[in-house]
């Protein structure tokens, strides 16, 4: 089912922080995530109720926090790279808040 994709302009920032290989993985995942409106393990992931990931593996660990809103339309709130085992807390609060600037 395909899906519009609109990107938070923090998260448009931090992805040209990011190497030309790693940034071309991410919109070829994009694209697909539009196209069929979702991610299957291992390029995508659930986080929690609201948000999702996508994956990237290119010389480190590298992520995208989106969600889906309004049924048809995705939002990708951010990118970072990935340090840890586990997504920082910090990570998932900052997306959280990114996102209800797209919620009505």
């Amino acid at each position: 089912m395909k899906k519009i994709v609109v990107y938070d302009r923090g998260a448009l920032k931090e992805l040209k922080k990011f190497n030309d290989s790693v940034r071309k993985d991410f919109v070829g995942l994009v694209e697909t995530l539009s196209t069929e409106g979702r991610l299957n393990f291992p390029e995508g992931k659930r986080i929690n109720r609201e948000l999702f990931e996508i994956r990237v593996k290119r010389g480190g660990e590298y992520r995208s926090i989106y969600a889906y809103i309004f049924g048809d339309k995705i939002i990708i709130l951010l990118f970072f790279q990935k340090k840890t085992q586990r997504t920082p807390l910090k990570i998932i609060k900052t997306s959280m808040q990114r996102l209800q600037k797209y919620e009505i």
